[in-house]
């Protein structure tokens, strides 16, 4: 019997077409092997990028700086505190004398233009003058008057007619503004900027470019003004500084 044969030769088929197991394997083989080559190299990136990420969120510049502000602004109101002082050989006497003078230099301060309502004063109190001076006789009085001008400019004549009137001390005067408030709270802001621009600028000197306020103290001058704090423009001048004290972490 006879066969059929091939069409074409499997010998002539093999060596023209280079296609046989071994290659053809090898075709599919290769891709499947660079995949997931490159799906490793990816993870190992990911985890390598993951430690280094929660490390430098862990591992923040933490600086600490202090800025300062001040508002100067003319004093629109003084006040004047005094002390009055007698001695008598009896406690009444000495009283008397002491509310004698204090009647004095409230007319005094009201011929300033002071309004009574503005005018304040301590009870009167009276002990024996030994208690100030060893072997001292008699009794010693004194009452203590406070007042408020908005005559800042005449607050020195002031001072000198309440010593001819009979003040025993005169406390130096101490001026202040109105809306303090509405001061403190631009003089905090102007404190607020300052620390921000110096951390501003430590960022930049340290490559950080975020950063966050962890914490903030705050510090204040006393919010008032001697009648000594002048300037040439302003006069007698009433001054609030503020100082806050502010931490950052940097990143």
């Amino acid at each position: 019997t006879g066969s059929m044969k091939p069409l074409v030769d499997k010998s002539f088929f093999i060596i023209h077409t280079n296609c046989n197991m071994d290659n053809t394997t090898m075709e599919y083989v290769k891709p499947e092997i660079r995949s997931r080559f490159l799906g490793f190299l990816g993870l190992f990136a990911a985890v390598i990028f993951t430690i280094c990420f929660i490390a430098w969120i862990n591992s923040p510049l933490i600086v600490t700086v202090t800025g300062s502000g001040e508002i100067s602004v003319p004093a629109t109101s003084a006040t004047v505190s005094l002390t009055v002082s007698g001695s008598e050989a009896s406690p009444q006497g000495a009283m008397d004398q002491v509310k004698n003078t204090a009647s004095n230099l409230r007319q005094v301060l009201q011929s300033n233009g002071i309004e009574e309502k503005e005018i304040m004063e301590s009870q009167i109190t009276a002990v024996p003058a030994a208690a100030y001076v060893a072997g001292a006789t008699g009794y010693q009085a004194s009452i203590t008057m406070g007042a408020k001008t908005l005559n800042v400019v005449g607050v020195a004549g002031l001072v000198a007619q309440l010593y001819s009137a009979g003040a025993t001390v005169v406390a130096q005067p101490v001026l202040a503004a109105d809306k303090q408030a509405d001061l403190e709270a631009k003089a905090l802001d102007e404190a607020m900027k300052d620390a921000k621009k110096q951390a501003n600028d430590l960022a930049k000197k340290n490559l950080k470019l975020i950063k966050k306020v962890i914490a903030i103290q705050q510090a204040s001058s006393a919010s008032t003004a001697t009648v000594t704090s002048k300037t040439e423009s302003l006069g007698n001048e009433f001054k609030i500084a503020k100082a806050v004290s502010v931490s950052y972490k940097m990143w």
